[in-house]
């Protein structure tokens, strides 16, 4: 079959398919193209070195106002048509964000399949990060996306009802769930030596863009609480975004600076040794999808603390990690305590979610795809 992906979604000056939702579509393209299956992606990338083979490009230049706002990231979706529609006919064509996928199905582009990110009226109850005006838009994609799209794949239980409730029929909604490179996220016995972390102290990471909803100002909230158990441990955020600065004031004001390590961004080969050298990877976001740090966690073996939210409740139980309710700092702060009391259980709740997350590599995320949802829609002969 011949597959158009829509990849607009990521850090132009990073290396292709190594930040944002493009992570998610070079992970599925790249397996469908070594199935056979004849993959475009249509994308403004600065250069031409991709991650897999096989995979037919097309890039575009951006509009003159680019990223600045919704307005330009409408035309940038425009402009991401206007190629598609050039290097057409596609049988199926699929995004990772429903912007794209709201325009496509305007413009009468079908069968439109989405990958969804998450959900505008999700992040209305339980933490917006947008402005009025991009949230507006936001919320009309989403319906627009629900009523016209052939298939919404929802990565969580949460948010296949949240896609119901933005107008999708269930029979529209197929459940299946992000995936995880188990060839790249492995265990690294001698990671902290490696690293040059100190063995004797406590170590935990924090892996996400430094945004409200990745929830890293309730970690340094939580902080004060585990220094006074654990004074020697060190807490490494790796990430970056709007908030640092505001982050980092907090750390400040909260006299927590000296126990946290800044490593701003990192490239994607970095992170299993990171997590492998980490006693826990934190993830105490307040909304969203699956976050897909939390995946490569369990994958390298690192005990997960999160809270229950999303996509994390459908992977994490008692027996593969430790959950809190979201907002809730005193919780998490006991969580990490625990965690970091009980090495024995943590290395069990750590080996069961490594064993859970094997049914997850992207190739089988990739072939589920194909079955479950491409081949359906042209054997109904629906055809762009």
């Amino acid at each position: 079959m011949k597959i158009a992906w829509i990849d607009i979604v990521f850090d132009r000056h990073l290396p292709v398919g190594s930040s944002g939702l493009s992570e998610v579509v070079w992970e599925l393209a790249g397996p469908l193209a070594a199935c056979g299956h004849e993959v475009h992606i249509i994308a403004p990338y600065l250069n031409d070195r991709y991650p897999a083979p096989g995979v037919h490009v097309h890039r575009f230049a951006l509009p003159p106002i680019g990223y600045r706002n919704i307005l330009g990231h409408m035309l940038i979706v425009q402009h991401a048509l206007d190629s598609l529609r050039r290097q057409g006919p596609f049988d199926i064509v699929h995004a990772p964000e429903y912007l794209s996928t709201a325009l496509a199905c305007r413009a009468g582009l079908t069968p439109v399949v989405l990958t969804e990110p998450g959900n505008i009226f999700e992040r209305i109850a339980n933490g917006n990060p947008y402005d009025r005006f991009t949230t507006q838009v936001y919320k009309w994609a989403a319906r627009t996306s629900a009523r016209g799209c052939a298939r919404i794949i929802a990565t969580s239980a949460l948010m296949a009802d949240w896609w119901q409730r933005s107008g999708a029929l269930p029979a529209q909604i197929a459940r299946i769930p992000l995936g995880v490179r188990l060839d790249g996220f492995a265990p690294q016995p001698d990671a902290r030596r490696r690293h040059g972390w100190d063995a004797d102290r406590p170590q935990v990471l924090f892996v996400a863009r430094l945004s409200p909803e990745t929830g890293a100002a309730l970690l340094l909230r939580a902080l004060p609480q585990v220094l006074a158990v654990f004074p020697q441990l060190q807490v490494h955020l790796v990430g970056s975004g709007p908030a640092e600065a505001e982050l980092r004031a907090q750390a400040a004001s909260l006299q927590i600076a000296h126990a946290i390590i800044w490593h701003g961004w990192v490239k994607l080969a970095e992170l299993p040794g990171l997590y492998n050298a980490a006693d826990m990877l934190v993830f105490p976001g307040s909304s969203g999808g699956t976050p897909r740090v939390m995946l490569q966690a369990m994958a390298c073996g690192t005990p997960f603390v999160g809270t229950a939210i999303g996509g994390i409740v459908d992977h994490v139980d008692a027996n593969r990690g430790w959950l809190v309710p979201p907002n809730d700092a005193t919780a998490l702060a006991a969580a990490i305590i625990a965690a970091l009391r009980s090495p024995d259980l943590r290395l069990a709740r750590a080996t069961a979610a490594r064993s859970y997350v094997h049914s997850l590599d992207w190739s089988t995320i990739a072939a589920r795809v194909a079955t479950e949802v491409y081949t359906p829609l042209i054997e109904r002969g629906v055809a762009l």
